[in-house]
């Protein structure tokens, strides 16, 4: 689908300008913030000692502004002399590195709690997903209390009647058996570019053949499956377009041959199309509509195709499920098969098509079987999405962690977010469309991220035991981890305000998969990594110290060298 492809690729150039910018523009902001304007004096003070003493800024203490920044030291210098571990941190950093989730964690039965309580929750989440279904309804466009959109809800309740305008069906011949060639063809970067169609070289619109379509136009006059519409007399008749029986009435009124022999029949069928009036006394212009003409290498002019169009059961207003649309289609193959039986001797094989067209013959936008095959394409590329970004997930752990324990458990949380966040759109009355198999597709994405930074940190650690591992994970990523949730989660939130429910989707969407994949992360992946995480050994076999649980300074251990701007 060329509009999921573009989604992709544009996302992938978004992370990846992201990824570069940050490893260069913003640390390179960062060491020249540091290096050169950390702990500055402000700019009324600029020149201390040559401010005027009479001026307002001296009565802000401008002078001991002055004199006490040489006591002042910036974090780099601060770190050149080892006094790192003698730096106080905010209390909310202090907060996510040492209470929580880490006062849970460090207790045994709170931590095997947190881990029941997390599974207790995907238990009835996993129930929902599994009732999740492919869309039934037609997508909304704006929320249900919007005018327009109650004037939807309300017209797609109506099946089709007898005074309506159908969809019609076009059974066609003149094709290979692959009717559109698609060699060569990408729509992403030629979107005007949708094939060439593929005629057969020997059909051919000969006496028998014109004999044929009157057989089929018969057959489909006998058929349940055909609209019955009403006339203007109020009786019903077969809502079928079928030129044929038009144009032998229009030769046999004027006293010419029916059928017309293969070698004329171009030139009078483009006769009738030309000048003729039908007997109904309404002009044969849409012919083009039902006949078409090509130009051959030679430059003359030939019939390539044919087709016979008839109104089915179908209301084109009424959105149908694809399992609704495809006993639907089924039917209609059959009948198909039907006529091919009886005239594909003489006529060739048929197809059909679903298009609706308005009264004029032009064609709308909605085709029933795309649309049945698109909601088809969306529950598989749903599950292929899923499992594909399990599955990249997974091998991105492994690499980070290069532990497969570490990565497996790692893998299970992403599994347990991904699965409440499907149960709970499930119960908030979602169904499988476009616009949710998007969001699936994406879900993995969002919800690795939490994961990948904690466990690449647990296995970074240099402690021994589980429990300190977890810890200096905690101490290293957990206020960086929660304030990417933060961001990212008011970001989701004003998207979910639109009007525009595809946009409010994805908000709310998004806003689900970052909350709960942070709370599996932390409630879940940690608990379990403090409990079965791989242990780290001393290298000189040497016992590792012990890290006090609580602390209000940084973490133990070394501070690398100064960063240097040349």
């Amino acid at each position: 689908v060329p509009d999921l492809q573009l989604f992709g690729i544009f996302t992938a150039f978004v992370i990846f300008i992201d990824y570069v910018l940050v490893m260069t523009f913003l640390t390179a902001i960062m060491v020249l913030y540091h290096n050169h304007f950390e702990m500055k004096p402000g700019l009324c003070c600029a020149c201390c000692g040559t401010a005027d003493t009479q001026q307002g800024c001296r009565k802000g203490g401008c002078d001991a502004l002055c004199a006490s920044s040489s006591k002042l030291e910036t974090t780099t210098a601060v770190a050149e002399r080892g006094g790192a571990d003698q730096v106080a941190k905010p209390r909310l950093v202090t907060f996510f590195e040492d209470v929580f989730p880490f006062s849970i964690i460090r207790r045994p039965p709170a931590r095997a709690a947190s881990v029941v309580i997390m599974l207790a929750v995907l238990a009835p989440m996993a129930w929902q997903a599994s009732q999740l279904e492919p869309q039934k309804d037609a997508a909304q466009l704006l929320p249900d209390d919007h005018p327009f959109q109650r004037f939807f809800d309300l017209s797609a309740e109506f099946e089709v009647s007898n005074e309506d305008e159908p969809v019609k069906l076009s059974v066609v011949w003149g094709f290979e058996d692959k009717p559109l060639d698609t060699d060569g063809v990408n729509r992403l970067f030629d979107p005007q570019n949708k094939g060439r169609l593929a005629f057969s070289p020997d059909w051919v619109l000969d006496e028998s053949a014109q004999s044929g379509l009157l057989s089929a136009c018969d057959l489909l006059e006998n058929s349940n499956l055909v609209f019955d519409r009403k006339t203007d007399e109020g009786g019903l008749e077969k809502d079928i377009d079928c030129w044929v029986r038009d144009f032998k009435d229009w030769r046999n009124a004027n006293s010419k041959i029916f059928p017309v022999p293969d070698t004329g029949v171009v030139t009078a069928v483009k006769e009738w199309c030309d000048n003729a009036i039908d007997v109904d006394g309404d002009t044969a212009q849409y012919c083009s509509r039902y006949v078409g003409f090509e130009v051959d290498a030679n430059g003359d002019l030939f019939i390539a195709w044919t087709r016979v169009v008839m109104g089915v059961k179908m209301n084109d207003n009424v959105f149908l499920p694809a399992s609704e649309l495809r006993e639907k289609y089924d039917d209609y193959e059959g009948l198909v098969d039907e006529i091919n039986e009886a005239v594909g001797t003489t006529l060739g094989d048929a197809f059909q098509v679903a298009v609706g067209e308005d009264p004029g013959g032009q064609p709308r936008a909605q085709n029933k079987w795309i649309n049945m095959v698109l909601q088809e394409l969306y529950v598989r590329m749903s599950i292929v999405g899923v499992v594909i970004g399990i599955s990249i997930a997974f091998v991105v752990l492994v690499l980070s962690t290069r532990n497969l324990l570490a990565a497996s458990i790692s893998v299970l949380s992403i599994a347990c977010a991904l699965v409440t966040v499907i149960g709970i759109t499930v119960a908030m009355g979602w169904e499988l469309g476009s616009s949710e198999a998007i969001c699936l597709m994406t879900l993995t994405g969002f919800a690795v991220d939490y994961v990948v930074h904690l466990s690449h940190s647990y296995m970074e650690s240099t402690s021994h035991s589980p429990l300190e591992r977890t810890h200096d994970a905690l101490r290293d990523m957990g206020i960086s981890v929660f304030w990417g949730m933060l961001t990212s989660f008011v970001a989701a939130l004003a998207l979910a305000s639109c009007q525009l429910q595809f946009l409010s989707k994805f908000g709310y969407f998004f806003l689900l998969t970052i909350t709960f994949a942070y709370l599996w992360a932390l409630l879940f992946l940690m608990p379990l990594l403090a409990t079965v995480g791989p242990r780290s050994s001393p290298a000189d076999g040497r016992a590792v110290p012990h890290t006090p649980y609580n602390s209000n300074t940084t973490r133990r251990k070394a501070v690398p060298d100064a960063i240097e701007v040349a």
